[in-house]
């Protein structure tokens, strides 16, 4: 039911720094890739690269970045993908991984349909068949050094993008980069928003997330959580878009700054045509403009999107590095990316994301408290563009001033209630534990099956588990290792051919082969309201499906 959690950052010390050029030609993929990269940075053309030119431009950026020590820490958790658009972006800088991410995402949307997004689409099933072939992850250095040269071999160097592609031309005003326009008109209230509000006021408490799946609703129970940690919810407008988020997305490990960063950065990642715009741009503006919380609420019942269902694309969190190569990957129908951090496959995209949010904002709150000495030599250069930077600042610091005068590093998720026999306790930095309290009957039946389970791996394998041993295994090795994907899902499927007779239905087994989990009374604690909407939709979806 639970995925492995994320391993810790000190494991990333593992991926290999960027290698030097080597001295001698060898046929060797690494050799054939500084060849390559030599041979593309003498022909790259800044204002109109090749996306291979630009992909070696990007690469020796990071390269430098890592020997001069100015590598911001996000830097380490770039894949191949990351670094293109890196390379594609030069000279500007970012502020932090979020907002690198959603301007590499915004650029990637522009692309698509054209024969340059046909060429991304080549440049990712290329990383992805090198890693395959070298037996390496797509985010370790050799492998990037290496990828240079099958991108050349590719052709990916043979057309340039036209400046009117290029970010700097392409991305100006763009929502996901600038935020949307601060004086932007917001909706009229209704004739009955006094009703509407004072209704959402009354019911302002969190209440089982099984049916709840409209913005109006959600915002109810991240006020009802703020609320519960001591924040002003029905004087400072600032709170709303971070409480959205808060009972939308939100793990209990993230502390209360980090949300509101997350919050904003999940606010301007959507593409400009998802439904969800008219009311993140409604709890985006309002701070700025000064709008009480009342009269925001009484604006955002003049949208149809405030009450209707949360569109799907706002259950994901993408503005980190690492995530778009792997779902551009599943689009193309390919089953599984290798990183450092473990084989990332389709159900496991989002996970692979909130712990990458999460582990990327802990990374960066230890290098805040560093030395000032030290921390200064991992800043990243002030982008020369003054009139980007301050743009692409201002949504944020509309929500972050107001909070000034109430930082709290709790985490405010914690706020949520815990009804099952099972909670998984989250850490800052996306590592979590899992308790099983054994006073209830369903802990009571879940501490037998997993005594019967270490049971079996002693009868298995003569010996008690080690710490990195999987508890559940492949019964047919002769050493502890991990159930493959393809045994979990014929046993899922065998369990939904049987679901009918035991009196279960069986879309919630087909639904739980497509997410990697399964949402139940006794453990839906352990789950976003995110997560538990995505599971709900997918019971429904195979509903419609089955004989």
């Amino acid at each position: 039911m639970g995925k492995a959690s994320r391993k810790k950052q000190g494991q990333r010390s593992r991926k290999a720094s960027v290698p030097a050029p080597a001295t001698a030609v060898e046929q060797d993929p690494q050799d054939i890739g500084t060849a390559a990269l030599a041979r593309l940075l003498r022909s790259n053309d800044p204002g109109k690269p090749s996306l291979a030119a630009a992909y070696a431009h990007g690469y020796m950026t990071l390269g430098l970045a890592q020997r001069q020590d100015e590598e911001p820490s996000w830097f380490r958790e770039v894949d191949p993908l990351d670094a293109l658009f890196l390379g594609v972006v030069f000279p500007e800088t970012f502020a932090n991984a979020q907002e690198f991410a959603n301007a590499r995402d915004a650029w990637l949307r522009l692309l698509r349909g054209s024969v340059h997004g046909k060429n991304i689409e080549r440049f990712v099933r290329e990383a992805v068949a090198a890693s395959a072939e070298m037996e390496l992850a797509v985010d370790d250095g050799r492998l990037m050094l290496a990828l240079a040269g099958r991108l050349e071999a590719a052709g990916l160097d043979q057309r340039s993008l036209p400046r009117r592609l290029m970010p700097q031309v392409a991305l100006q005003g763009c929502r996901a980069v600038f935020g949307p326009n601060l004086d932007l008109p917001l909706p009229d209230m209704p004739k009955d928003a006094k009703e509407h509000v004072k209704r959402f006021w009354k019911s302002t408490e969190e209440k089982t997330p099984w049916a709840s799946d409209t913005p109006a609703a959600i915002l109810r129970m991240g006020l009802h959580r703020l609320q519960g940690a001591g924040m002003p919810v029905k004087k400072e407008p600032a709170l709303l878009l971070p409480a959205l988020y808060a009972a939308l997305l939100a793990k209990p490990g993230e502390m209360f700054p980090d949300v509101v960063d997350h919050a904003c950065a999940w606010a301007l990642s959507l593409d400009e045509g998802s439904s969800l715009l008219p009311v993140l741009d409604v709890l985006l503006i309002a701070p700025e403009q000064g709008i009480s919380v009342t009269d925001v609420l009484g604006r955002l019942f003049a949208l149809p999107a405030f009450t209707d269902p949360i569109p799907s694309e706002a259950l994901l969190w993408t503005s980190s590095p690492g995530l778009a190569l792997p779902r551009i990957a599943f689009e193309l129908g390919i089953e599984a990316v290798l990183t450092l951090d473990g084989e990332i496959t389709p159900d496991l995209l989002d996970w692979t994301g909130m712990h990458n949010r999460m582990h990327l904002s802990d990374s960066a709150r230890q290098h805040a408290q560093e030395p000032e000495g030290l921390a200064g030599m991992a800043e990243a250069p002030e982008v020369p563009d003054e009139a980007w930077a301050e743009r692409r600042e201002a949504v944020r610091e509309a929500v972050q001033h107001k909070l000034a005068k109430k930082k709290s590093t709790d985490p405010v998720a914690t706020q949520r209630s815990v009804t099952g026999p099972i909670e998984r306790v989250w850490n800052a930095d996306g590592s979590s534990v899992i308790r099983i309290p054994t006073v209830t009957a369903h802990g009571q039946l879940l501490m037998e099956g997993l005594e019967g389970q270490l049971a079996a791996f002693r009868e298995k394998f003569g010996r008690e588990p080690e710490p990195n041993d999987p508890l559940f295994f492949d019964p047919d090795a002769d050493e502890p290792t991990r159930l493959r994907r393809e045994y979990v899902d014929d046993m899922l499927l065998e369990f939904a051919e049987r679901a009918p007779a035991m009196g279960i239905d069986p879309a919630y087994f087909h639904a739980w082969r497509e997410l990697g989990y399964v949402v139940s009374e006794e453990n839906r604690s352990m789950f976003t309201v995110a997560e538990v909407i995505t599971f709900q939709r997918a019971v429904a979806r195979h509903r419609e499906t089955l004989p």
